[in-house]
């Protein structure tokens, strides 16, 4: 089997630059150019080869002034998400001849395919004639068309034979399990032809024969637009079908709808209906949910001895949310004496069981030495690394934090900027205030006060504690932004409001002299002062 990669570039359109340009007639623009030198040929995932993935990964990726990758995001999944954080991967690894605006290197998206296929091997060569004699019949109920269909689908595969009595047999016995059966094979592409939108139509067959599995699929598929355009409506309405047949996968499917509101109003009290119901039938995903919903008094009022008993069950079938959720009642002793190694036995086996929101409490936890834990920053930063792998902001601005301070790692400005610019681009306010300090201070770059400013905003914009009194600074001394005394008291007011001890110290200062435009007011000055002492004396972390 000969393995074939290529990368295809696209044209860089601007799809939303990192610098405000000026669009001026005047301008003189440069696209960015790869020098593909450079990228190292990205590793064909071990899994996906055993499984014949291929396909074609679609990037938009943001190509900074210096060159590097600093970010990057799917435009269109190749189908597999191994070959697609493979791409990703890749790309990181790039460097580039950056765009310019008269003359000058600014940032800016541009796109690329990577192009992931194989020759020879064992793959089936789809007997097309047989597939168009044989389609309509075997659609219309014909099991002797079925069958062909299937045998024309396989044909050259190395163990046909084999399978294809095992279809026969199945088809022996349902016609609707072997049209679900022909719609597994077309989905996985196990001796068939990956397709999922022929993969769709032969759920549906099964679904509409009322096979229970066939129609939890179909609701699925509609849920999440595969193979078939998105809609809400119908996966409810497959669900129902499906939950009428007492599939308690449908159950909790229809909880999750109206949880998150797909299709429906938010409803948390339907919600927690049907998860009761998925629960009492056993399901994992049920019982996790339903103890969550009871933790937290949503839709149903707070039980915590009932929210630990589901959330036990769910735990006790591996399901890493619901350890997540045992994980913070012991560390928190929230309807369970506070027990730290209980907690943290809970918090690890959901953070190996890739529960995000775990891996960064696990790798706050390692990095500084919490809950009687020896101090190993560097495995902290392996937990982080991994929350970030799936695109979570928060552990994207932690890696920045590693990066800027060498907690766990080499210190590195550099680096830090970069990770930190990928959580400001998902909305992260905190990483926006980083970022923001390190272009006001020259880490990892040039001076820029006024980009500088431009993150603080952002920060600002979200009620971030620290991108306010980041920018109260600024604007107090007139650095990438006016100078303005009033405004720079309102920010350190918003700022200590939100518990910022810096702020909070720096209007005691203020009140105590006089200064940024406020009176003298040496009781005030005393109520901040001790306010900042107070949160300076506070735990760092909680968790929540």
């Amino acid at each position: 089997m000969r393995q074939i990669f290529s990368t295809r570039p696209l044209l860089a359109v601007a799809l939303g630059a990192a610098v405000s340009l000026n669009a001026g007639a005047a301008e003189q623009r440069t696209l960015a150019t790869a020098d593909f030198n450079t990228c190292a040929k990205p590793v064909w995932p071990k899994e996906a080869l055993r499984n014949e993935q291929t396909g074609t990964v679609t990037l938009s990726f943001l190509v900074d002034a210096d060159g590097s990758v600093a970010d990057s995001k799917i435009v269109r999944s190749s189908g597999f998400p191994l070959l697609d954080d493979a791409a990703v991967s890749a790309v990181r690894l790039c460097h580039f001849k950056p765009g310019t605006v008269d003359g000058k290197a600014v940032s800016a998206w541009m796109q690329m395919q990577y192009v992931w296929t194989l020759e020879g091997g064992s793959r089936p060569h789809v007997d097309q004639a047989s597939v168009n004699r044989y389609r309509e019949a075997a659609l219309a109920g014909d099991a002797e068309a079925l069958y062909q269909l299937a045998k024309a689908y396989s044909n050259g595969a190395a163990n046909q034979a084999t399978t294809l009595q095992q279809f026969r047999e199945t088809l022996d016995k349902n016609l609707a399990d072997a049209q679900f059966e022909l719609a597994h094979r077309l989905e996985t592409g196990t001796n068939a032809p990956k397709d999922p939108v022929e993969a769709t139509a032969w759920y549906r067959k099964a679904a509409e024969a009322g096979k229970v599995e066939g129609q939890l699929e179909l609701g699925y598929r509609y849920e999440h637009g595969k193979g078939i355009t998105q809609s809400y409506a119908e996966a409810m309405a497959w669900y129902l079908k499906a939950a009428a047949q007492g599939n308690h996968v449908a159950e909790n499917n229809i909880g999750l709808l109206h949880a998150y509101g797909r299709g429906v109003a938010i409803d948390f009290a339907e919600a927690a209906v049907w998860y009761r119901k998925a629960a009492e039938g056993g399901n994992a995903w049920g019982e996790a949910n339903l103890g969550m919903f009871l933790l937290y008094g949503r839709g149903v009022p707070q039980d915590l001895p009932q929210a630990r008993q589901w959330l036990e069950r769910a735990a006790a079938k591996s399901n890493h949310n619901a350890e997540r959720d045992l994980a913070l009642m012991y560390l928190n002793g929230n309807g369970v004496p506070r027990d730290d190694a209980e907690g943290l036995r809970y918090l690890r086996l959901a953070a190996e069981g890739k529960n995000v929101d775990s891996q960064i409490r696990l790798g706050l936890v390692l990095s500084h030495g919490l809950l009687g834990v020896a101090a190993d920053p560097a495995e902290g930063v392996k937990w982080q690394r991994a929350a970030a792998k799936r695109g979570n902001a928060i552990a994207e601005n932690n890696l920045g934090y590693a990066y800027e301070t060498g907690s766990g790692v080499a210190q590195d400005y550099a680096a830090a900027r970069d990770w930190y610019v990928r959580a400001a681009g998902r909305g992260n306010g905190n990483a926006q205030a980083a970022l923001g300090g390190l272009y006001e201070h020259g880490l990892g770059g040039d001076k820029d006060p006024v980009r500088a400013a431009a993150q603080y905003q952002l920060a600002a914009a979200q009620n971030n504690a620290e991108g306010l009194y980041r920018l109260a600074a600024l604007h107090e001394a007139g650095l990438g932004v006016q100078h303005s005394a009033s405004t720079a008291a309102a920010m350190y007011q918003r700022a200590a409001t939100l518990d910022f001890e810096a702020a909070m110290r720096r209007l005691a200062t203020a009140y105590e002299k006089g200064e940024l435009g406020l009176k003298p007011d040496a009781a005030l000055a005393r109520a901040w002062q001790a306010k900042a002492d107070q949160k300076a004396a506070a735990p760092r972390f909680e968790f929540r």
